[in-house]
């Protein structure tokens, strides 16, 4: 068990610990209007695509006639740990969350929901898949205990990995999808050129972030997700 998930008593969906991220309720929560938050790193930020043209920007103008207002908190080069609320037991060398950009922040604007957007950075720096899903299912736990209901984006493709850092990330996508079921949107594989690295159609050209098309792709796939009412409704009927 690494470290993080070990030392927050963390389980798996359905596992019975403290801190576990219950199955989806029959009558999904309805999450509209209200305040959505984002917490992430560059994508989310809107790095690689034109001012305003970032997925979240996207999305924001789709929800605003629903009565949604969506504060971004995402920033450039975050990993999850920094997103957790403040004093939560880290491995040593692990960056502390930061008061200004996590859970703690977040809600703070008694959301309605909180979308998680954590691609690679984890994986880059090291990080077990199984501390990443540990500290995104923390946070989705302390959200519904507040009110609000996660939306979890899964990790992305980037250029340079080694094979271990692959692995992570797949690992990451699989533990996920299992923990948030209707609450996880995947997003790697249709982003993803024959290499493993953002498709020409969707890079940036650094092999890391998306172009205004991929942010499109991106945007298209949380609306259709938002829009089934699997995991959460935008009406009330």
């Amino acid at each position: 068990m690494a470290i993080l998930a070990a030392g927050l008593g963390l389980t798996a969906c359905g596992g019975g610990g403290d801190e576990t991220v219950a199955a989806p309720p029959t009558a999904t929560p309805l999450v509209a209007p209200g305040t959505w938050v984002v917490l992430g790193s560059s994508t989310a930020a809107g790095v690689g695509a034109p001012s305003g043209q970032g997925w979240v920007d996207l999305l924001a103008r789709h929800v605003q006639p629903r009565g949604v207002q969506v504060q971004n908190l995402a920033r450039n080069g975050l990993q999850s740990s920094q997103a957790l609320p403040v004093g939560t037991p880290l491995p040593l060398g692990r960056p502390a969350p930061d008061a200004a950009v996590n859970l703690d922040a977040a809600l703070a604007s008694g959301p309605a929901l909180l979308l998680l957007a954590f691609p690679t950075n984890d994986a880059v720096a090291g990080v077990p898949a199984a501390d990443t899903v540990a500290a995104w299912r923390l946070m989705a736990q302390r959200a519904a205990a507040a009110g609000a209901s996660t939306l979890v984006l899964s990790t992305q493709p980037r250029a340079g990995l080694s094979t271990a850092q692959l692995a992570v990330l797949e690992a990451s996508d699989r533990e996920a999808s299992s923990s948030f079921g209707p609450c996880f949107v995947p997003l790697r594989a249709g982003l993803a050129g024959p290499d493993g690295a953002p498709s020409p159609a969707f890079s940036a050209g650094d092999g890391i972030h998306l172009n205004a098309a991929g942010h499109a792709w991106v945007q298209a796939r949380v609306v259709e997700l938002l829009e089934s009412g699997r995991c959460v409704r935008l009406t009330a009927g």
